[in-house]
């Protein structure tokens, strides 16, 4: 339990008329939901200014395998087609092997994600720190990203280090 029983019984002590205590404060959720809406405003910002399609960016919630928990990820058209045609390569492997004979290793897949986001990042750095530059909007948006973000950090600290005294 924590020390906010103790304020409350003094308060109730010193002043016996006071009937109701109103606490405001943000819940992390709210919080987190707060930040989720100021990314999403950047990034429909960022989407509609930037003119190279394979850079816009898409954010969506999903599972991995081995959980439960689903996650936001935010990735780029070009990481999402990626990722995409290594999925089809890797069952048409899954495929081939069952279809062919024992020990068919079936052909693995020829795209690799990551590697071939790697040699597109430079570019794709370069037009977000243009658009960036040139758009007071999208710095803004920015900031605001940024601040919420650490709102919702420094309430999850707040609660983790509340929580751990307990």
């Amino acid at each position: 339990m924590g020390t906010g029983w103790i304020i409350a019984a003094a308060l109730a002590v010193i002043s016996p008329t006071t009937e109701e205590v109103l606490v405001r404060g943000a819940r992390l959720r709210e919080l987190h939901a707060a930040l989720i809406l100021a990314e999403d405003r950047f990034y429909a910002r960022y989407n509609a200014l930037n003119k190279v399609d394979d850079f816009d960016i898409e954010c969506a919630m999903d599972t991995h395998t081995g959980t439960k928990i689903p996650q936001r990820r935010c990735l780029t058209s070009f990481q999402s087609r990626l990722r995409a045609l290594n999925g089809k390569e890797a069952l048409e492997m899954y495929q081939q092997q069952a279809s062919g004979p024992t020990g068919h290793p079936g052909r693995p897949p020829n795209t690799n994600p990551d590697a071939e986001w790697l040699g597109r990042y430079g570019e794709y750095k370069e037009n977000m720190l243009y658009l960036l530059k040139m758009n007071p909007d999208l710095r803004r948006l920015v900031r605001a990203r940024d601040d919420a973000e650490e709102r919702y950090n420094t309430e999850l600290k707040r609660m983790t280090r509340d929580g751990a005294a307990r």
